[in-house]
């Protein structure tokens, strides 16, 4: 079993080692050809170059991409685009079946889900994704219910993908956590009170990160669905007032009332904020961790009335939930998955391992996508090196992914190089023919 597999001169220890170095501790591939390289005396195992470590992976992502899936009739999709630098989107469908789902109460982890298809494409429109969802039916049955974030193609894509199907009802779940980004949009997009909070928030961070209360600085904000930056930023500014109430030395003191004490004008709209988020929080936490069903509705309406919510907008937010829940778990049968934070979580780990590379972009990387949803099986490894060739890879990666950013910029860097080099011929020349 840990002799090298048909064609490799590393036993089978060493490359389940070396994908398990990748994924699970998040090494970079010369780290991980170095970290092997340390064990080597204990364990008496070769050292692989961080490029055969790179073929190891990419092999055995590539196998388990192929390897064929179950056929039923109770898979759940989630569907969702990645982008990084450059043009290129990364189409994502993974599955998780209706029975996994309700066994697991709807908790679920990433060997729950098996990763269908990565599309990499330079124009996601819906009709590149429907064509998608097409072949993925073919190989692995018509859906039960498909999971999105609402972004415009993915919605077309999905409907008229639906529409198909008038005897086989599919459920189309708008996610939500998406949607409750949606609703602190329509909040805070024009409070002119929150975007001069932020502001402050920007100045803030600069002004203390070298200080004696670096310690305090504000988080930095995301760039992706920046309206749940409301959340860490009010955890932020209702630790620092409570800050003013430690004893400090004069210096941090000083420093206090001078770059922070700003937040005490903010007091009431913090309040405010703080309602709106645990309104939305009751939201998600009962779909994240129950999941959508008939009965959803009336546990979040309980819940909102118990917090005797009065004001205009309390009761706007309210209004847009109830409105949400209804539309979502009309005419629901059981329990459904209500959110695709599981797809999110897995382009984190990608885009943690994407980072290591020359430049971020949609490149081999993507590969890795189904090594995180799988357990590393030992013979599936073997079984990945024996008929996976280096030439699968790489003409799976001509026709997905096509040239890299990194060659590209490679070869833009040696233009001028180039350049010098022809005028210093000709000039060769000249001085000859003179």
């Amino acid at each position: 079993m840990n002799k090298p597999p048909k064609g490799m001169s590393y036993n089978l220890k060493v490359i389940v080692l070396a994908i398990q170095i990748i994924v699970f501790a998040r090494n970079s591939l010369r780290g991980t050809s170095y970290t092997i390289s340390l064990i080597k005396p204990l364990v008496n195992l070769g050292t692989p170059s961080y490029t055969t470590v790179q073929m190891w992976v990419l092999k055995y992502g590539l196998y388990l991409l192929n390897k064929p899936k179950e056929k039923r009739n109770d898979w759940i999709w989630i569907l969702d685009h990645t982008i990084e630098y450059g043009k290129k989107k990364n189409l994502v469908i993974i599955g998780i079946t209706l029975e996994t789902l309700r066994k697991n109460e709807c908790k679920i982890t990433h060997k729950d889900v098996v990763v269908f298809d990565i599309d990499v494409v330079e124009k996601a429109d819906s009709d590149s994704v429907k064509s998608r969802l097409v072949e993925i039916e073919k190989l692995v049955g018509t859906p039960v219910q498909i999971v999105s974030d609402g972004g415009l193609n993915l919605v077309r894509a999905i409907r008229e993908f639906g529409e198909e199907h008038n005897d086989n009802t599919i459920i189309i779940t708008y996610d939500v956590t998406h949607k409750a980004s949606l609703i602190l949009k329509s909040f805070l997009e024009d409070d002119e009170r929150w975007i001069e909070f932020t502001k402050h928030i920007t100045f803030t961070k600069r002004c203390l990160v070298h200080t004696i209360l670096s310690f305090m600085a504000p988080p930095k904000p995301k760039e992706k669905s920046r309206w749940l930056n409301l959340e860490e930023f009010i955890k932020w500014a209702e630790n620092a007032l409570l800050q003013a109430e430690e004893i400090m030395n004069e210096e941090a003191t000083n420093k206090y009332k001078d770059k922070v004490s700003w937040v005490n004008d903010f007091v009431e709209d913090i309040k405010k904020w703080r309602k709106i988020l645990d309104i939305i929080n009751l939201m998600m936490k009962e779909i994240k961790h129950n999941g959508l069903s008939d009965k959803t509705l009336s546990i979040v309406s309980k819940k909102m009335d118990d917090m005797k919510l009065k004001s205009k907008i309390m009761k706007k937010i309210k209004a847009d939930i109830i409105d949400y829940i209804a539309e979502e778990s009309k005419d629901l049968d059981g329990v459904y998955l209500g959110c695709s934070d599981i797809i999110e979580s897995i382009f984190g780990r990608y885009k943690n391992f994407s980072a290591k590379t020359p430049m971020k972009e949609v490149g081999k990387a993507v590969l890795t996508m189904p090594i995180f949803t799988s357990d590393i099986n030992p013979a599936e490894v073997k079984e990945a090196m024996e008929t996976i060739t280096e030439q699968d890879v790489k003409d799976w990666l001509n026709e997905n992914i096509g040239e890299s950013l990194f060659a590209k910029r490679l070869i833009f860097c040696q233009l001028r190089k180039n350049n010098q080099k022809v005028s210093q011929e000709i000039l060769e020349n000249f001085k000859r023919c003179a």
